[in-house]
């Protein structure tokens, strides 16, 4: 019962990340003209949708036939640099907001909210990071010996 809690909790989750995103991506870039956001906003919906796949194939069983586990540590090591960079991305922006007295209102010119979109962008990478190490693990000790240095 907690994995399937577990799983529906991050598939209802993923998908509205993914979703949010998108929405976000089109409104933020296309009619408030805050490119930061919106493209922040793309890049979370991206983030959302590699944790809900991965989350799907391990639900199914199926993860060891499309990653091995150092595809998945690549995958763990490339996000947790996205991770780093999206914090330091969302610090900058509300400490440049703060000191330059910029207010949060116009959105089309709010620092404000393209920090809270670098800061989703932090979180749905920190998910994707815990996510594929997990996963990694998981399937380096449910393979067999020989097939993981065949692989190599």
């Amino acid at each position: 019962m907690v994995r399937k809690c577990g799983f529906w909790w991050m598939a209802i989750s993923s998908g509205l990340g993914i979703f949010v995103g998108l929405v976000v991506f089109f409104v933020f870039t296309f009619y408030y003209r805050n490119d930061y956001a919106g493209g922040f906003g793309l890049i979370s919906g991206i983030f959302a949708a590699i944790a809900l796949h991965l989350t799907l194939l391990n639900y199914d069983d199926h993860l060891v036939t499309w990653y091995s586990p150092n595809n998945l540590k690549s995958m763990a090591a490339f996000a947790a640099v996205v991770s780093i960079i999206s914090f330091g991305i969302t610090l900058f922006f509300f400490i440049f907001a703060y000191t330059h007295n910029i207010p949060m209102m116009p959105v089309s010119g709010s620092y404000y909210v393209s920090g809270v979109w670098s800061g989703l962008t932090c979180k749905w990478a920190l998910i994707v990071t815990f996510l594929s190490f997990r996963y990694a693990r998981i399937l380096q000790y449910t393979i067999p010996f020989l097939v993981v240095q065949e692989q190599e």
